[in-house]
Order: structure tokens, then sequence, then C-alpha cells
């Protein structure tokens, strides 16, 4: 972060205020920084404002979306796959889960954010959705399982 006292031991407001706002962004979305490891994939395969981690247990994969663009009904994620069973919810939201369907056979979301109100989320950075029962699309040819993250 690189972020230091001045030569009489404060803050500059300016790196105050960064870091105040960065605290504030990882009370919301922490769980998807904190005791997460790298996913199968780090950036989307189709929407390049995307990154994503996933829990320890491979239980959620957290997208991070960098860009919500003002009127946007709809945000497509290109590498996750979905089950019947797959749950979107948006970190910090109240709104509940979230409507989603397949983007196509081989993979993706496309997940339906029209009654967000772009007013009331919780960030104005960027925004994290957790993902619950997906996988990475088949394509990739590393066998992600058996890498071993000791952190």
């Amino acid at each position: 972060i690189n972020v230091g006292p001045t030569s009489y031991g404060k803050i500059a407001p300016i790196f105050e205020e960064r870091l105040r706002q960065m605290g504030s962004w990882l009370k919301v979305n922490g769980e998807a920084i904190y005791s997460s490891i790298p996913w199968k994939y780090q950036n989307d395969t189709t929407n390049k404002d995307v990154w994503y981690t996933s829990s320890k247990d491979k239980q959620f994969v957290y997208a991070c979306l960098l860009v919500w663009s003002k009127n946007t009904t709809e945000i497509t994620l290109g590498a996750p796959v979905s089950s019947s069973s797959t749950s979107v919810t948006l970190l910090g939201s109240d709104v509940g889960p979230l409507n989603w369907r397949p983007a196509s056979e081989s993979g993706g979301i496309i997940i339906d954010v029209s009654n967000i109100k772009t007013y009331s989320l919780a960030s104005d950075w960027a925004w994290v959705f957790k993902l619950e029962n997906v996988s990475g699309s088949e394509l990739l040819n590393q066998n992600q399982d058996d890498i071993i993250y000791d952190y």
C-alpha cells in the first residue's frame, strides 16, 4: 500500500481517507479476500472487469466486479459453469439470492441485477458476487485440484 507517516508522525489526510475507504470495502467484501485461494480462473473469460477467488473449501467462488455500468440490468460471467443448485448473492446487499440463467451450454452465467438500485450498493469501487455450487469450465486443461495452498 506504501502509506507511511509524515515526519511529524501523522498520516496525510488523503492517505487516511483511502485507508478508511479500503477498510469499509473490506468490511463488506472481506470474505472474498481473507482466507480465499485462487480459483481456476483469475480473470473472467468474457468480462475483463471481473476477477475471481474461491473459498478454501471450494464451496464458494467470488466474482469481483470492478465496473458497474449505469443502467445495467444483467452482468455476464463467462467462466463459471452453473448447476441446478447454483445460488448467486451480492455481498453487502439485502436483496437476497439473485436470479440468473446459464449463458450457454458450455458455461457462463448471466446475473439479473435489475432489482438492485446502484445508489443502495454497499460499495462505490468494486462489488463481489458470491457464487455457490459452480464449477470452472472444463475447457481448462490444468488440474487445479492437485495444487496445495498453505496460507
